[in-house]
């Protein structure tokens, strides 16, 4: 068994013990150093350190090793990657927050902790105009080798974790272990997750989503980013929560203003009174990053071919908002198109990012 493995495995043993807890499992660190001193470790020794009797009782036996042996084999078989506080693959920023999590499990093929990440989040109801802006600056960011971050919640979660996968890498970090998808509406986009990007969790395998989870995972998802950007938010959400974490573990906060009379644009015209950056596109996060990461322009040769569109396209695309979504029913009565003619070209507008599909067959435009 190589070294990272053992000492992971016995973090897993400390974080899994029932009662314990994450102050807890600080407070008996900070007293052994490494957990693989608890194989030499009495009872006694145990509740010296401050730890009550009945935790303790539970540390010091059998049944406390068997339960991260179990633990770690069923990770091994679901291909997921438990790691450690101090494993080369636990990320940098995140255990510079006071209180990191002591094990994060990782599901997916692409897991960069190197690299830098942005979280963008949100309300859970956004408008056409918000689900438009947290998927062009997901899909921005990642084209530039960015991973974003975000929790897989429905509304703007989901349309940054969408945008960034269309051109690069997005991590959700999850309020249930990572054999589990909530939202279940988002099975797809967790499958999609895995194979582009990762799950992530400090939850043991099986956790439900129990609604306490949630505010703890926002830490996580704000620590290992530089930088959280808001788009939507009411007055008081846990999006604004996460913002107040970044700025705790000092990071950048940037926020998406709306129009000054929708409630979701509360949230952000709040945080950029209180100083947070106004952000209304890439290149904001990229200055005002600099030089911790370096965003470029894309190449001409990248653009979306907006002048090559053929003559439905281009009618299809007049029709459409960039702030009000238009259901598809509207489209086809407008266009002087057949139907699958219509379809085709919608598709096509879609591929070439011009136009983004919400639920219920409706379309809004994407700013490019």
């Amino acid at each position: 068994m190589s070294e990272n493995v053992e000492r992971t495995r016995a973090f897993l043993r400390v974080w899994l013990t029932p009662g314990l807890g994450l102050a807890g499992a600080r407070r008996l660190l900070d007293a052994v150093g490494d957990p693989r001193a608890l194989d030499s470790m009495s009872l006694r020794n145990l509740v010296e350190i401050g730890i009550g009797a009945d935790v303790a009782r539970d540390l010091a036996s059998r049944d406390s090793g068997e339960r991260a042996a179990r633990e770690w084999d069923r990770a091994i078989s679901l291909g997921v990657r438990v790691v450690d506080l101090g494993h080369p693959d636990y990320p940098p920023l995140l255990g510079e927050i006071p209180d990191p999590p002591l094990i994060l499990y990782i599901r997916g093929a692409r897991w960069h902790p190197d690299k830098p990440h942005i979280a963008i989040v949100g309300s859970r109801r956004p408008t056409p105009y918000g689900v438009n802006c947290a998927g062009r600056i997901g899909q921005d960011l990642a084209e530039r080798d960015v991973v974003v971050v975000s929790g897989l919640a429905r509304g703007i979660d989901t349309a940054a974790h969408r945008g960034a996968l269309a051109s690069g890498s997005s991590i959700a970090v999850l309020g249930t272990g990572v054999d589990r998808v909530y939202p279940a509406e988002n099975r797809g986009v967790a499958e999609s997750l895995t194979q582009r990007g990762a799950l992530v969790s400090e939850f043991p395998l099986g956790t439900l989503p129990l609604p306490q989870n949630f505010p703890r995972r926002n830490r996580i998802l704000a620590g290992m980013s530089l930088a959280t950007v808001v788009v939507e938010a009411a007055e008081k959400s846990g999006s604004l929560i996460t913002a107040r974490l970044a700025l705790e573990a000092n990071r950048e906060v940037f926020a998406v203003p709306g129009p000054i009379h929708s409630p979701r644009s509360l949230g952000p015209h709040q945080l950029i009174q209180q100083g947070a950056y106004l952000v209304t596109g890439w290149q904001d996060i990229a200055r005002e990053l600099a030089p911790k990461v370096e965003l470029i322009e894309r190449e001409a040769d990248q653009a979306t071919g907006a002048d090559t569109l053929s003559p439905c396209q281009a009618e299809i695309l007049n029709c459409l908002s960039f702030s009000e979504d238009i259901p598809v029913d509207a489209l086809l009565s407008k266009a002087a198109a057949s139907t699958s003619e219509v379809y085709s070209a919608i598709l096509d507008l879609e591929l070439r990012g011009l136009v983004r599909r919400l639920a219920g067959d409706r379309y809004v435009r994407n700013e490019v």
